[in-house]
């Protein structure tokens, strides 16, 4: 079987990726214009779009020192303008955008709106310079206004000065003696006003007492003393962790929270402590909120309420799902009560500013540009103590609940804090400078980060209406909201290649994420796809218990859509895309959707996928790396392969890289999945393939995984050589193993 990428390209790709992934904003800005989960890297699949149109020519080249060379295929300006792309599940647009890069013509669709929005945004053209003039005129009308609402005097010069973040604690009502319990994990408001040392003497932490309030300094070490009230505490200990809270008051301990909130309590919530940046004082400074502080908050409250009729914000309510959970347990009932009435006044007047802009793409820019700081500007975002920033809201791929949140200031104070409008919009400048001119990154032998621009290569989309417009018209791109397994408007056997990322089973539940976003566009934008009260989840693929939507419900619809695919696919095509779980039957699941559409796997290859620090896959069993499943039409000539483990074993040790290069128990795993995939799709009936089978290869792959462990060979994080199949091959021969 010829590979569609070289030992050397599979390398290539894995490191390439990895350095993206970590930092995405830098390799790749155009991922970063709008929040989208589990994107994959662009290195990957700009790789899969060479490779599959190169004849297995060679993509990267190594320089003396064995780096990458510069001058590899894959750094060089390409001309796919005779390519039809389609990809079924779009989401962010990854496959999108580097075909488009590459002249291909393109067809996208995804049942998901957000993903419909995003990946439009991010493809299509506009003019930077008219948007900045609308930029600053927004930032005349709404931007001055916003910031009033998060002015504070400094505590040291008493001048007014623009407030960074605002810590909030809430609390709920005791259920044995009713007094207000705050909940929090600890006191500290961050770890020392340097980032890089420890909490000293000259490097004091700013905490909180917890009797009352009071900001006071700590060096680390003991108990600290409150300069107000004279109380004692540990700065590091707290009254609630791990879902379990005890009252100060009467002296109970690990009280429940979900009980208590089951008996429809409210969390409250208090303000006790503001950052920010004095311009006379040249520091960076925090205080607790003073009478001015309170009074502003108190006068934005009643606005709100007096107010909330006209106003704009997303009335729906929170749908019960696996994400969901957390919010609706803890009795948050719809979207806007994730916000405050602050932020909520102040989104109101960013739109009213924005309704101003005549021209109707620059105001959806910049409704896109609302909408990706929406992440950072709500009411469960959590703080990065050490490094005194806030993170977003999905910094787990979920939906969470914090007791602690930390409020952005909405416009943003200059370049300072995360996710402020003026750094979202900087992020969207930055993401179509890059199509005007991309670039790729890599890494030379002294680790140095070298940039390659592209001369002719651009992102730059022009939106047709029809197949027959698509096929006429230089970067052409077609794209589609709605059901992906009902494509009619695309001709029989008229698509190059299928490329994707579909769900991956149960891994992230798109709809119920995505729903943060959609209540808020819907509010916004006259569109027919944000026409529903919530994101359409019943044709989702993804296996969700939480929407009672199983195995069978995932498979159906994935092969729904790889069939609907294979008709589009002209008769030499390929279907490719990117797959990866712990759980077996999740590949037993997919190998079922392939096959049910009429495609059988004839190649495979691991990547990287996930940055090695990401908190996704830190201290997890999860796979670090992706499957790149390249599929053909079944009707296409095959040979059928055997079936015994020890030799799927074998063939999987074959397309293994040359001996003196080592791999991890991951890429082991996923070159003997794509071995058995492949091998399934070659057996002659459906009554020599059972699950029983599937898995009794996989536990003979697990046995050889013991097997090298035994014989005291290095295994986990560190890589063990290739040869160790070739000593245990041997062994389990002997004992007629298979």
């Amino acid at each position: 079987m010829k590979k569609i990428i070289s030992s050397l390209t599979e390398n290539m790709i894995s490191q390439l990726a990895q350095d993206e992934t970590g930092k995405r904003q830098y390799y790749r800005p155009v991922y970063s214009l709008h929040k989208w989960w589990a994107r994959r890297p662009g290195a990957l699949f700009r790789a899969i779009l060479l490779a599959v149109q190169k004849n297995n020519r060679e993509l990267f080249a190594l320089a003396a020192d064995g780096s990458i060379s510069p001058r590899s295929d894959y750094f060089q300006d390409h001309d796919l303008e005779e390519m039809i792309v389609l990809d079924p599940f779009m989401g962010g647009g990854t496959t999108l955008a580097e075909a488009n890069r590459l002249g291909a013509k393109v067809i996208g669709c995804d049942l998901n709106p957000v993903a419909y929005w995003v990946v439009r945004e991010t493809l299509k053209p506009i003019d930077l310079e008219k948007l900045e003039t609308y930029y600053r005129q927004l930032e005349k009308t709404a931007g001055q206004k916003i910031k009033d609402l998060y002015r504070t005097n400094c505590g040291k010069c008493g001048l007014e000065q623009d407030s960074l973040y605002s810590f909030w604690l809430r609390s709920v009502e005791c259920p044995y003696c009713g007094h207000e319990v705050y909940l929090f994990k600890r006191c500290l408001l961050n770890e020392g006003r340097s980032r890089n040392k420890p909490p000293s003497l000259e490097n004091p932490a700013t905490v909180f007492c917890p009797a009352c309030f009071h900001l006071n300094e700590w060096s680390g070490k003991g108990q600290c003393v409150c300069r107000a009230c004279q109380t004692p505490f540990n700065p590091e200990a707290g009254s609630y962790d791990q879902g379990y809270f005890s009252c100060n008051h009467c002296g109970q301990a690990q009280i429940q929270l979900v009980e208590v909130m089951r008996a429809g309590k409210k969390l409250k919530e208090k303000l006790v402590a503001l950052e920010y940046r004095c311009e006379t004082c040249h520091e960076r400074l925090y205080k607790a909120p003073d009478r001015q502080d309170r009074e502003k908050l108190e006068a934005l409250t009643r606005k709100f309420e007096e107010n909330r009729e006209s106003l704009i914000f997303p009335r729906q309510k929170i749908l019960p799902g696996a994400s969901s959970v957390r919010w609706r347990l803890h009795n948050f009932e719809h979207y806007y009560e994730i916000f405050n009435p602050r932020q909520l006044i102040a989104f109101n007047l960013l739109f009213e500013g924005i309704q101003a802009i005549p021209e109707e793409e620059y105001r959806r820019a910049l409704i896109t540009i609302f909408s990706n700081a929406l992440e950072y500007n709500n009411m469960m975002t959590p703080y990065n103590y050490p490094h005194r920033k806030l993170h977003h809201l999905f910094n787990y791929h979920a939906l969470p609940l914090t007791t602690t949140p930390v409020e952005n200031s909405v416009w943003g104070v200059g370049t300072d804090g995360a996710g402020t409008f003026v750094n979202c919009y900087r992020r969207y400048v930055n993401a179509k400078q890059y199509c005007r001119v991309p670039f790729d990154k890599y890494k030379d032998s002294a680790k140095t980060v070298k940039t390659i621009h592209a001369k002719t290569e651009h992102i730059e989309a022009q939106f047709v209406s029809s197949f027959e417009e698509l096929k006429t018209t230089p970067r052409g791109t077609l794209l589609f909201c709605g059901d992906s397994s009902s494509l009619p408007e695309i001709p029989d056997e008229s698509v190059d290649f299928v490329i994707t990322d579909p769900p991956y089973f149960d891994s992230i539940h798109y709809s119920e994420l995505s729903n943060f976003f959609y209540v808020w566009l819907a509010s916004l934008i006259d569109h027919p796809s944000f026409t529903q009260e919530h994101v359409p989840t019943e044709e989702e693929a993804i296996v969700n218990n939480g929407m009672d939507k199983g195995e069978a419900e995932y498979q159906n619809l994935l092969m729904s859509v790889f069939k609907e695919s294979g008709r589009t696919l002209k008769k030499d095509g390929k279907l490719i895309f990117t797959f990866h779980h712990t759980k077996w039957r999740a590949w037993w699941t997919v190998l079922n959707a392939i096959l049910g559409s009429g495609f059988r796997v004839i190649d495979s290859f691991p990547v990287l996928s996930e940055y090695k620090v990401n908190p996704h896959i830190r201290n997890k069993q999860s796979l670090d790396m992706d499957l790149v499943l390249v599929c053909q039409k079944q009707a296409l000539p095959f040979e059928p392969l055997s079936q015994a483990p020890l030799d799927i074993l074998a063939r999987a040790a074959r397309s293994l890289p040359p001996n003196n290069i080592h791999a991890t128990n991951n890429k082991l795993f996923l070159h003997f999945m794509g071995e058995l995939l492949r091998t399934a799709s070659s057996l002659k009936g459906d009554g020599d393939l059972s699950y029983a089978w599937f898995e009794n290869a996989l536990l003979h792959f697990d046995d050889f995984l013991a097997k090298i462990k035994n014989h005291k060979l290095e295994m986990g994080s560190s890589p063990y050589s290739i040869k160790s199949y070739e000593q245990l091959r041997l062994l389990e021969e002997k004992e007629k193993y298979g």
